[in-house]
């Protein structure tokens, strides 16, 4: 192989060789903007062989809708003697599909110092363009989200947060307010921002979660919070993206509520009692024990009956809400349904303390209720199990209870009764 010496000059050969074998499309126009020189490339770029492009303009290859754009740009270049840096426009394809170019070109000048065509390189930005396109849509859907979408660096410093997390935080617009944001702010801690103890967790974490706003509140959301990483598994950044949750928490706790409470009396009802007489009987503590007080009022029916069903729910309404106000705060008081109610009283060491407390219920019937300026006069029947004695078992504890309370109805009402043998 021969070398040059200091003082040689590359051949034209060399500089061909080399154009020939670069990864852009090279080429050169003369005065008419029709093709002179094309180095083989263009048959990657546009499918066409380099001689097929000799003679014919390059107008005749852009989109036809661009010509007129492009043809303004080149000429004015032309007529200043300017270079084209970084011009845009697409091609077509011999396949017919869309090339997307971008070109850099100087001008060729004459003895009279005349542009009388260009040099230069064009690349294929296809590629590019449709991930910038891409790019741009998802930042356009994102911007547009009404969700709170955030991300930071390794440090845990903001590097991006939308309008509407910005809104939700009462972040300010301009890049320069998102350096004092933590990302602890929008994590709320549930990913340490420490390096190490990052790259020991998932990378992604899915869940509920609560971050404040603005206004200091206390927000419920579903939230997604990602670990990015490099190859070396260390954080590269962290992302998130998390949705206000607080109206359906609020319709799950109406819906709880209705499953477990009655809408008549606003007290807890018969599924609720069961799952608290449960977790009563499921105590790790084997020597507890409680009483179930089975109450019902004596000659409801007749308030049906005389008065009509209105009246008779203003007068549950009335005696669920005077039995409210009498019995502790932890006894659990509900309504079993129609004119029965269950009172579990816990913390009674002795029958004369389980006596005591009913005859205490049964005397808040002693004044008569007042409705529409009428008196009417209520009594109630009590009949008291007491748990593991009279029954180990829902049902059985019950059943004793209720049996007990309709023998004291035949015996005269208004009064209580204790169950005298184990039901279990």
């Amino acid at each position: 192989m021969n070398s040059m010496k200091d003082n040689d000059t590359p051949s034209n050969d060399f500089f061909r060789l080399l154009v020939e074998h670069v990864n852009d499309w090279i080429w050169q126009i003369n005065e008419q903007w029709e093709f002179t020189y094309s180095n083989s490339i263009v048959e990657e770029t546009l499918g066409y062989s380099a001689n097929e492009l000799l003679g014919k303009s390059m107008f005749s290859f852009i989109k036809i809708n661009e010509v007129e754009s492009v043809q303004a740009i080149v000429l004015s270049a032309m007529e200043n003697n300017s270079s084209l840096q970084n011009l845009d426009f697409t091609m077509i394809h011999r396949n017919g599909h869309e090339v997307f170019i971008e070109t850099n070109a100087n001008p060729i000048i004459d003895n009279q110092n005349n542009t009388i065509g260009y040099r230069g390189i064009n690349r294929d930005i296809t590629l590019w363009k449709k991930n910038q396109d891409r790019q741009q849509q998802l930042l356009d859907i994102i911007e547009a989200s009404p969700d709170l979408i955030a991300t930071a660096d390794s440090f845990g410093n903001t590097t991006y947060l939308n309008p509407s997390a910005r809104a939700f935080l009462g972040i300010p617009d301009g890049i320069e307010e998102l350096h004092s944001v933590n990302a602890q702010l929008w994590t709320n801690k549930i990913v340490d921002i420490n390096e190490n103890e990052l790259s020991a967790e998932k990378s992604i974490w899915r869940g509920e979660n609560i971050l404040s706003n603005s206004m200091g509140k206390e927000i419920p959301v579903s939230q997604i919070i990602v670990t990015h990483k490099a190859n070396n598994q260390n954080i590269h950044f962290l992302s998130t993206i998390a949705r206000d949750i607080s109206e359906r928490k609020a319709y799950e706790k109406i819906i709880k509520r209705q499953a477990l409470y009655d809408t008549l009396t606003e007290l807890p009802n018969r599924r609720h009692l069961y799952k608290t007489i449960s977790r009563l009987m499921d105590s790790k503590d084997k020597g507890k024990t409680f009483a179930l007080l089975f109450i019902d009022i004596d000659d409801f029916k007749q308030i049906n009956d005389t008065l009509g069903h209105k009246y008779g729910d203003r007068a549950l309404k009335l005696i669920a809400a005077r039995m409210k106000g009498s019995v502790r705060e932890n006894d659990f008081l509900c309504r079993l349904g129609g004119d029965e109610f269950i009172l579990l009283v816990e913390g009674m060491n002795t029958k004369q303390e389980v006596e005591d407390y009913a005859k205490r219920l049964i005397s808040i019937f002693n004044h008569p209720l007042r409705m529409d300026n009428k008196l009417h006069s209520i009594t109630c029947s009590i009949g008291i199990s007491i748990y593991p004695d009279h029954g180990k078992d829902i049902e059985t504890l019950m059943q004793n209870a209720d049996k007990i309370m309709y023998h004291m109805k035949k015996q005269g009402k208004n009064g209580f009764q204790i169950t005298q043998t184990n039901g279990g």
